[in-house]
């Protein structure tokens, strides 16, 4: 009901000298079709870098504001072709945009170019995730004669890699981007490209976000997620492994590490939110965590679910599998009772209205949930607003009997800082209902008192959370590979700088309980 954003998604592609049949705009060509199936990752902007030896503008950018169809003037195929030709490339590197960091102007769109005289100096890149040590970082550059003109840190590490490259020579990649794991803390998929005709696919030492690419004769894709690798064979989709990246160049394609091996905190929103259910991240398929999460929900249950009246809702889309998953489990039909109006797109009212967005987003399917008890599945409660509001809408419409949410994401108590728009904890519907020592207390499980306030205040009949543990236990990572980070469940951050910044969230907690609290990143 209420849409998390996540940071991003980055695409690159390369394609083979001697590639026959190669489409209108080449590596445009796929680079669009590669943001379309990753679309879900990012809605303000969307752009492409692509690379042409034979082009006065040996890399050339294109970006815009809007989703990606409107960006490529899909509706129109002459528009559509001449964008395609104009940007032809064998090589390039493509970016979808959400704002969890400066604002949605279009200059704040990606990738990011930066021009030089120097061919490898000449690059663009396109980043997903958040530097977490920003604001340190950024007070260096400025004390080095450095300016920010967007202020974001996307900018940030725009900067640091044209640092990273002074000199006659150009430096090996694995080198410079090496140097900025030491000081870069956070979560950061990188996609690079310059001048020289080198790319680079980069996937910070800790893993946060996903990175994947496939290679067929020659032909190599990157992106965050499988499902835009759609047309690749299953068994040639590889993940890119923390701290290593891939370096295409000259022809070859070399998977190098570049910052020592550590312990890996793949984010679990991933499986549980953000990503297509067609994805299989680090060996782990998305459909079936979110399965699995459903069916534990249902293990949990303590409602009586016998007799004909009892119905399982999803709240959709990304919540269907989970619902799918309790039902079976629960032996209860699943049945849409919610509509998505798949055609509105996102909303920005200004009067901040969240039940005309409710009614906006979800059309009722009076006849699965009138008189009926409704066991509503949702993914995760983050601020409880549009959910309350969302409540009332679908009792009133919809009239129930009664309605019961189950979530398959353990109540969000801490902020993150490594990508996903949670930047505080008053604003979270858990920390809301919190006192002190339950806030302090870390690794643990929300309360049933604070619970049963969420479920007052939303207004429903009984609301039941997934358990830390079960999200551990859905998420079948493979041996060697099962970290996950669950600061935003737990308070356990997996960096310093997220440690560091907890703890002043903790102090700003303590000293304003009562007041919403304002960025602290």
């Amino acid at each position: 009901m209420e849409e998390i954003r996540e940071e991003c998604g980055v695409a690159a592609v390369s394609l083979p000298e001697n590639m026959k049949d190669v489409p209108i705009g080449g590596a445009a060509y796929y680079l669009y079709k590669m943001l379309l199936q990753q679309q879900h990752r990012g809605q303000n902007s969307a752009g492409i870098t692509t690379y042409n030896k034979n082009r006065r503008q040996i890399i050339d950018t294109y970006k815009e504001l809007g989703m990606v169809n409107k960006v490529f003037r899909s509706h129109n195929k002459n528009k559509n072709l001449s964008i395609l030709k104009h940007y032809t490339g064998t090589k390039g590197i493509g970016h979808v945009r959400y704002a969890t960091s400066g604002s949605d102007e279009e200059g704040n769109a990606q990738p990011f170019e930066r021009h030089h005289g120097r061919l490898w100096k000449w690059f663009s890149f396109a980043f997903n995730g958040h530097i977490g040590n920003f604001s340190e970082l950024k007070k260096e550059l400025m004390n080095s004669s450095y300016h920010l003109v967007r202020n974001t840190d996307t900018e940030l590490v725009m900067h640091y890699i044209s640092k990273a490259q002074v000199g006659e020579k150009k430096r090996n990649l694995e080198d410079v981007f090496g140097e900025l794991g030491e000081v870069f803390d956070g979560a950061y998929c990188l996609t690079y490209l310059d001048a020289k005709g080198t790319m680079a696919i980069v996937r910070d030492p800790i893993g946060i976000r996903p990175l994947c690419y496939s290679k067929t004769d020659g032909f190599f894709r990157a992106a965050s997620e499988s499902c835009a690798l759609t047309d690749s064979e299953a068994d040639k989709i590889k993940n890119i492994r923390p701290g290593e990246m891939v370096i295409v160049e000259n022809g070859s394609v070399e998977v190098k590490r570049f910052a020592k091996k550590r312990k890996t905190a793949h984010c679990m929103f991933e499986w549980v939110y953000f990503s297509n259910p067609a994805t299989v991240i680090d060996g782990a398929s998305v459909y079936d965590a979110r399965w699995k999460l459903g069916e534990q929900l249902a293990r949990q249950e303590c409602l009586d679910l016998k007799g004909d009246g009892c119905v399982v809702v999803a709240v959709p889309d990304t919540a269907k599998p989970a619902a799918a998953g309790y039902a079976h489990e629960a032996g209860l039909p699943s049945m849409e009772g919610l509509i998505r109006n798949r055609y509105v797109g996102r909303t920005f009212i200004e009067s901040g209205d969240r039940l005309e967005i409710a009614r906006e987003k979800y059309n009722i399917n009076k006849t699965v949930i009138e008189g009926k008890k409704v066991i509503l599945v949702d993914d995760s409660i983050v601020r409880g607003t549009t959910g309350k509001a969302f409540i009332q809408m679908l009792r009133k419409r919809g009239k129930p009997k009664e309605v019961h949410m189950r979530v398959s994401c353990p109540p969000i108590k801490y902020p993150c800082y490594y990508g996903t728009d949670m930047s505080t904890m008053r604003e979270l519907a858990a920390p809301r209902h919190m006192d002190l020592d339950e806030a302090r207390t870390t690794g643990i499980d929300v309360s049933d008192k604070v619970i049963k306030k969420i479920c007052e205040e939303m207004g429903l009949d009984s609301l039941a959370y997934q358990k830390i543990d079960g999200v551990k236990k859905a998420i079948s990572l493979p041996e060697g590979n099962r970290g996950l980070c669950m600061a935003c469940l737990s308070g356990e951050y997996p960096t310093e700088c997220g440690k560091k910044l907890f703890c002043k969230a903790l102090k700003d907690f303590e000293k304003n309980p009562g007041k919403k609290h304002v960025r602290i990143i």
